[in-house]
């Protein structure tokens, strides 16, 4: 612990008192520049996290477009199988929705 100094003008502590408070007001820029760069890291990562979203968004419609043309295309090639096969779905809802 440290104990009161005397600035040789007779009162005990200026010293201390003095770097204290300059002690502090480097704490409060220390601690705004923290928070400034904390929020500008933040918002990067955020960018960061958009974009790949967005690249995933665009993966998942183009291969939901692949699909669906596939789909047509079984369709096309077998209709009374796909039309049967609505019809078996359209009955297990209807029975599952019964209960």
């Amino acid at each position: 612990m440290s104990t009161p100094s005397s600035s040789g003008n007779g009162i005990p502590g200026k010293t201390d008192f003095d770097t204290l408070k300059s002690d502090m007001k480097a704490l409060r820029e220390d601690l705004a520049t923290l928070v400034k760069d904390t929020g500008a890291f933040a918002a990067s990562q955020a960018k960061v996290a958009g974009e790949k979203g967005r690249a995933l968004a665009d993966d998942a419609g183009e291969k939901a477009v692949e699909y669906r043309e596939a789909v047509a295309d079984k369709v096309r090639e077998h209709p009374l199988a796909a039309i049967s096969i609505a019809l078996a779905a359209g009955y297990v809802l209807a029975s599952m929705s019964r209960r």
